[in-house]
């Protein structure tokens, strides 16, 4: 039996070859703490912080397989995410972004959908 990508056991996420450690995630949030600063700094982002792809939207639907998570993180990095918020991010794509750039710019799913 295949596990899908949003089961959750003993709080770590599943992504279908292993479990995400809540360390992987913070490390991840760590990253993108730091993309924030130096963007506020107004310094040139290394090309392994860019932006994650964004799927097509059909009928107010996004292409490809969404998944839900739940987690806490650290109150600095609230605060960082809840700014990107206020300038317009949305919190999906700040997250995408994040552990797109921290897995290695992996395929993601309505990438892999639209080459069958």
């Amino acid at each position: 039996m295949t596990k899908k990508p949003s089961e959750v056991k003993s709080g770590k996420l599943f992504d279908g070859d292993r479990y995400i450690t809540a360390k992987e995630l913070n490390k991840a949030l760590d990253a993108f703490k730091t993309l924030i600063l130096s963007e506020q700094k107004g310094q040139t982002l290394s090309p392994s912080m860019e932006d994650a792809p964004r799927p097509r939207i059909f009928h107010k639907k996004k292409e490809g397989k969404r998944e839900k998570l739940a987690t806490t993180i650290d109150s600095a990095l609230f605060e960082l995410v809840k700014e990107r918020q206020q300038q317009g991010q949305q919190l999906s794509h700040i997250l995408d972004s994040a552990l797109w750039n921290y897995f290695g710019k992996p395929k993601m799913s309505f990438e892999e959908e639209s080459k069958d």
